[in-house]
């Protein structure tokens, strides 16, 4: 980083490989020089507001350099980011159904299904202990204590 109080400061970020090297160089003042490095390299701006320009563009090295690592060393390619295409089959997305629960479905199918599976009261008061979020629910807890009489009779 280089300044001059005639035009503010200037940033270099290098990296390629050797011959191939790429120079980014960003000018101006020092908000304006951010709000260069930010767009450049596209980062989102909430996570970098804190970092100071110093500690921003040891960032965008490192991302640079790990980019062109990625590139150069396994064959790796710049995909850019854009909103998925819209299907022509017509057919449904399955990621699309996975990310949405069914309605109809229990709330907390999950650990029913462990009570009910649980072979002895040790194993049932481990899977308790493990789990103490879910009985506070009462329908969990219920079934947790229906279960317990079931092996004691057992």
């Amino acid at each position: 980083m280089s300044q001059s109080h005639e035009h503010g400061i200037s940033v270099t970020i290098k990296y390629g490989e050797g011959y191939k090297d790429t120079w980014a160089v960003f000018r101006g003042p020092s908000e304006v020089v951010r709000a260069q490095i930010v767009d450049y390299f596209g980062f989102d701006s909430e996570p970098v507001t804190n970092l100071s320009l110093s500690e921003l563009v040891v960032e965008a090295t490192s991302i640079a350099h790990g980019t062109g690592n990625i590139a150069g060393l396994l064959g790796g390619r710049i995909v850019p980011e854009q909103a998925a295409p819209a299907q022509a089959t017509g057919a449904p997305d399955p990621w699309a159904q996975a990310e949405q629960p069914d309605a109809k479905e229990e709330p907390h199918g999950w650990i029913l299904g462990e009570i009910a599976k649980q072979a002895s009261i040790a194993d049932l008061q481990r899977l308790w202990a493990s789990n103490q979020s879910f009985f506070a629910d009462p329908s969990v807890m219920a079934a947790y204590k229906a279960k317990g009489r079931e092996l004691k009779a057992v």
